[in-house]
């Protein structure tokens, strides 16, 4: 197939993407340190070593991206999130690029009267955008897409912080795509996950905005849920003016989405 560029739609069936656009943030983020795993994959940890980032695999061909936090460095993890393979790497980077720039200041920026608080939740932004609720199985709550590819899960119910933390019972939230018996990916977020780049990932996990791939890396299961088209070829322009670095920005596909919210 041709690796020409192609605008893809809806971007949560486009294909893993280009794992840069997280490593790119993690790298550069100052203060954070980076080391080799043992399967070939690499760990990003905060300055304040309070979060750290481990993706499994080699570098070329990233599989899973598990995040932790911790309440000070060396204790038992706070939270866990995790991107398995396959997960579109804009949604990775949206939940990466909020959090790594809140722990900035202990996250007042994103808090309830900060510049970049959203009054919204993953479930209120996926109802602002067509997403329709559905009963799910016994124990869980769906809402699903309108065009029926993909669903977000709600838990419902307690049960042990630790033993989800661990894997070992369901995480509180899922976003899945395909079939929720075979899904093509699915990102997993345990309780006590900071709720402000889970909104930031869920509004990119709903986007209707086209994202860039090469017709080879849309998976063929999708290509008939999808909409493609070759990019246009960039026209040159004038190399601009070199300007002074600024503060991380959300992703364009991160920003708030308009309408009423409705807790979740």
């Amino acid at each position: 197939m041709s690796s020409a560029p192609f605008l893809v739609r809806p971007l949560r069936l486009a294909g893993p993407g280009d794992h840069r656009l997280v490593t790119g943030q993690l790298t550069s983020a100052p203060g954070w340190s980076r080391a080799r795993t043992a399967d070939g994959g690499a760990s990003f940890t905060s300055p304040c070593r309070t979060t750290v980032f481990t993706n499994s695999g080699p570098p070329e061909t990233p599989g899973t991206w598990s995040v932790h936090g911790y309440t000070v460095s060396g204790s038992e993890p706070l939270w866990r999130a995790e991107f398995g393979p396959g997960t579109p790497a804009e949604i990775t980077a949206a939940f990466t690029a909020v959090l790594v720039d809140g722990l900035r200041n202990g996250h007042r920026d994103y808090l309830l009267g900060g510049p970049h608080h959203l009054d919204c939740t993953p479930a209120s932004v996926l109802a602002d955008r067509g997403w329709q609720p559905d009963p799910g199985p016994r124990g869980f709550h769906d809402q699903v897409a309108p065009d029926e590819t993909a669903l977000y899960r709600h838990r419902v119910g307690h049960q042990p912080a630790d033993e989800e933390i661990a894997g070992l019972v369901p995480p509180s939230w899922s976003m899945i795509a395909g079939d929720p018996q075979r899904p093509s990916w699915r990102a997993d977020f345990s309780i006590g996950v900071p709720f402000y780049p889970l909104v930031r990932a869920t509004l990119t996990f709903s986007s209707s905005e086209p994202v860039e791939r090469p017709l080879g890396g849309i998976p063929a299961r999708h290509l008939p849920h999808v909409t493609a088209r070759r990019a246009p070829t960039p026209t040159p322009t004038a190399r601009p003016h070199a300007c002074p670095p600024q503060r991380p920005a959300v992703p364009p596909a991160a920003l708030p989405v308009a309408g009423g919210a409705r807790r979740r």
